[in-house]
């Protein structure tokens, strides 16, 4: 009942070439029509579940799928109602299979009266099977659009489906059709854009990180690849909607949000596997820095250049980057490099636990992160007297600590750790306003040269650097001063 699949976007200057291959494969062609159901306020959708009804062939087929704990794998049911005239939803078929009952009652309890239908699709399907070393793939290729009273989308995608087999030999079988057709990474489902677009939406919310759940008797490879996966979970779909080109500045912000997670799991737990690839954090800061220049300017746009014009700044417009500096985002996210990294940490976190060692992972925690308290305490004995590159290493400590703190939160009393963090969030917020102030310091510093106007602007920021300077000498001396929980 676990549908294993991975799905991807085809450029159009590709399309062509992967119809004919199909074409070439004597691909089974299959015509689907479905109408998906939901509540008038997006009950199912709210929660990433879709339920369907598909006419394949004379036959309704009954679907429901909901999340699992990884972005390749989803709890799918499908039930065949049989040759019926039209479709009419049934959930009386619930009834003898228990965790689809669950499922729906959790969600929608009594609202499942209001359910009815949101949206259409209408997709020519072609499949055929693959059989790669031990795995048994379907791929199939979805032509198509789907539909909302007068409002459609297009649809033009591949599928990887693994009916048999090892995720690993699904990712080898997938990779050379990303180099060769350019293809990227879409976490979306169908009925995720048919939900957009039955409310009108443009871009779907940004995704933020969620908790995380640990088990104590967890082995450190077990934890670590749990772990890179919730981060996976942040990351992917802000990445989908930036590789789609449906995004705002928070898809940018939660994107380097999820990355910097990542880059801190790995830096402070990568030990734990020995799956960890050592390029990856070098991959992963080449795709964080593609990133920073947007959301650096995004940041500033939306948090100081407000307290400029309310201090009456003459001047607080921001430059234009030269376009053909700055790779588009879009484009960054949709590259060979990118999409292959992502197809790597998919496979990491699917990959067998081969560490058969009985360490401690509680004690193991208590080593790494009692290491990384002390060093931000040490900094915050003569933080006034640091350098502001000395200042800069102070404040990713911070992050990577709260970060390492969240993942293994699970594992500790909930008061002791929203104890700490309470004492460590207001120096990471501290310390954040003082890089901002940076960053836009040498921003406009360039702008003076060419606007006498933007002194006064400088004028202010060194000001307010003073200010949140020793506001964070005081955050980092209260942080000093708190009990670790481990």
């Amino acid at each position: 009942m676990l549908e294993v699949e991975l799905k991807f976007q085809i450029p159009p200057s590709h399309q062509k070439q992967i119809y004919q291959l199909f074409l070439s494969k004597n691909a089974h062609p299959i015509s689907l029509c479905a109408q998906y159901y939901d509540t008038p306020e997006c009950h199912l959708a709210q929660q990433h579940i879709s339920l369907r009804q598909r006419l394949e062939g004379t036959h309704w087929i009954q679907t429901l799928k909901a999340p699992s704990g990884h972005h390749l794998e989803r709890f799918e049911l499908e039930i065949d109602l049989g040759e019926l005239d039209h479709s009419a939803l049934d959930l009386n078929i619930y009834k003898d299979h228990p965790q689809a009952k669950k499922i729906l009652h959790q969600v929608l309890g009594k609202q499942v009266q209001k359910l009815s239908k949101q949206f259409e699709t209408n997709v020519e399907r072609l499949v055929y099977v693959v059989h790669y070393n031990r795995a048994e793939i379907e791929v199939s290729l979805d032509r198509g659009e789907i539909s909302h009273k007068d409002q459609t989308l297009a649809i033009y995608e591949i599928e990887f489906e693994l009916k048999q087999g090892s995720i690993q030999d699904l990712i080898k079988f997938i990779q050379p059709w990303v180099k060769q057709y350019h293809l990227w990474l879409d976490v979306r489902s169908k009925a995720q854009r048919g939900d957009l677009l039955a409310q009108d939406l443009k871009i779907a919310p940004a995704q933020f990180a969620t908790p995380l759940q640990l088990d104590k008797k967890d082995s450190t490879d077990s934890a670590l690849k749990k772990i890179v996966n919730n981060t996976l979970q942040h990351l992917l779909p802000n990445v989908t909607a930036i590789s789609a080109r449906q995004y705002n500045s928070e898809h940018v912000h939660q994107t380097r949000v999820a990355i910097r997670r990542l880059r801190s799991a790995l830096r402070v737990f990568g030990d734990w596997s020995t799956d960890v690839d050592p390029d990856w954090q070098e991959q992963l800061t080449t795709l964080f820095r593609q990133l920073g220049s947007t959301r650096d300017r995004d940041a500033l746009s939306e948090g100081l250049l407000p307290q400029l014009e309310a201090a009456g700044a003459p001047f607080v417009q921001l430059p234009t980057i030269p376009e053909e500096k700055n790779l588009p985002l879009d484009e960054s996210l949709r590259s060979l490099e990118a999409v292959n990294l992502m197809l790597a940490l998919l496979q990491f976190v699917h990959q067998p636990c081969t560490d058969k060692t009985k360490k401690n992972l509680k004690k193991d925690i208590a080593k790494k992160i009692q290491k990384l308290h002390q060093q931000i305490c040490k900094d915050a004995d003569q933080f006034l007297e640091l350098d502001i590159e000395s200042r800069h290493r102070t404040r990713k400590r911070v992050k990577r600590l709260r970060y390492c703190i969240e993942f293994i939160a699970s594992l500790y009393p909930s008061k002791d750790v929203k104890n700490y963090l309470k004492d460590l969030k207001p120096a990471q917020q501290s310390l954040g306003q003082y890089n901002d102030l940076n960053v836009a310091e040498v921003m406009f510093q360039d702008i003076v040269k060419r606007k006498q106007k933007a002194w006064f602007v400088l004028g202010w920021i060194a000001n307010e650097k003073k200010y949140v300077l020793q506001q964070a000498q005081e955050h980092l001396d209260t942080y000093s001063k708190t009990d670790p929980f481990w």
